[in-house]
């Protein structure tokens, strides 16, 4: 595929040398046949036949050798203002050079005979040619400069890619081993006191377990999976917590099939436990809802305890910085996580734009 588009390139490349450089052979031919006249008419066939020819030739030869001088010393590269000068001097040199060869081949065929030499027609044909060699430079670079910057766009966006892929890789596998070292605190307990109850926690376990081992492998799951792990790992929360720990889940069915990154709500529950309600004496309670409005996802996490004004500026907790950087890396600015204190209570809100 490589060498397809290299070789297409090399194709365009002469396509454009030939097709430039004759028709602006021809245009010189059409204005000397219609606007000049020569008594000579064997003069006519050098003039109408091999000047064109020439020019062509001269053309083509210098502008390649220009391309390779281009290619040899990087000017591609080069800032705009050590580029312009060089575009303009490599510009004013083939102008100057293909007119003299031009004006050395009318000597030649004894053109001097019938019309004295101009300084004037010679400053005309060097500029015209000044002015083709410029469009060819500047349309030479002006494709090369897209080349590159498509390339380097394509690049960035590779480099992008990977290292989300990578962040989102990271912040899944620094989830699972702080998930799972609650879980097992919160039925070791269970084992002797209560063996049926142990059972119960132990499938729940191992449903937390499948979950987390998916996860791994993609980066949004249904929000009512998800919420069967949040089900799973509050139940064996309760087993800790017992009559301190109280919770509601809320979710509208309307959610139920609706995207999200996973374990993060399960993460934020695990957050408010740990960071609230774990350290109230009395306990408290903690409620999951889910709501669609205006097209967006609104998750809400509300449980007993408060958050101080530090917690918040250093976002301690990894529930907090986890849910905020997968937002951004899978959403950008799209979704929105806010925490903030209401009466005796912590809320975290999250807002995930439907489809987006």
């Amino acid at each position: 595929m490589l060498e397809n588009f290299i070789k297409n390139k090399k194709q365009v490349y002469w396509i454009c040398q030939i097709g430039g450089w004759t028709s602006l052979a021809l245009l010189n031919f059409l204005f000397s046949y219609f606007f000049q006249e020569f008594h000579d008419k064997k003069l006519n066939i050098y003039l109408f036949l091999f000047l064109p020819i020439v020019l062509i030739i001269f053309g083509i030869s210098s502008t390649h050798f220009l391309r390779k001088i281009i290619k040899k010393n990087n000017w591609i590269f080069l800032p705009i203002k050590k580029l312009l000068p060089k575009i303009f001097l490599s510009t004013v040199l083939i102008a100057l050079f293909i007119s003299a060869v031009l004006f050395l081949v009318f000597i030649l065929i004894k053109f001097v005979e019938y019309q004295t030499l101009n300084l004037v027609l010679y400053a005309i044909w060097a500029f015209n040619l000044f002015v083709f060699t410029l469009i060819w430079n500047l349309i030479y670079y002006s494709v090369h400069i897209f080349e590159n910057f498509n390339r380097s766009e394509i690049e960035r966006l590779v480099w992008e890619a990977a290292v989300k892929d990578f962040e989102l890789k990271t912040l899944k596998s620094q989830l699972n081993p702080h998930f799972m070292f609650n879980a097992l605190n919160s039925i070791r307990a269970l084992i002797e006191e209560n063996p049926e109850r142990a059972k119960s926690a132990i499938t729940q376990l191992s449903n937390i377990f499948r979950y987390s081992l998916r996860i791994e492998r993609v980066e949004t799951v249904p929000l009512d999976e998800e919420m069967r792990t949040v089900k799973d790992y509050l139940a064996l929360e309760h087993v800790r917590f017992e009559e301190r720990l109280r919770y509601k889940i809320n979710v509208d069915p309307a959610t139920k099939n609706i995207e999200i990154p996973p374990m993060m709500i399960q993460t934020l529950v695990e957050n408010g436990i740990k960071h609230g309600i774990s350290k109230i004496q009395q306990g408290g309670e903690i409620e999951v809802t889910t709501s669609i409005q205006n097209s967006t996802l609104i998750i809400t996490i509300n449980n007993s305890g408060n958050f101080s004004e530090q917690d918040l500026l250093n976002a301690k907790g990894f529930g907090i910085s986890a849910t905020k950087q997968r937002l951004n890396l899978l959403y950008d600015e799209k979704a929105t996580f806010k925490i903030y204190n209401q009466n005796e209570s912590v809320i975290a809100e999250i807002k995930i734009p439907i489809g987006g």
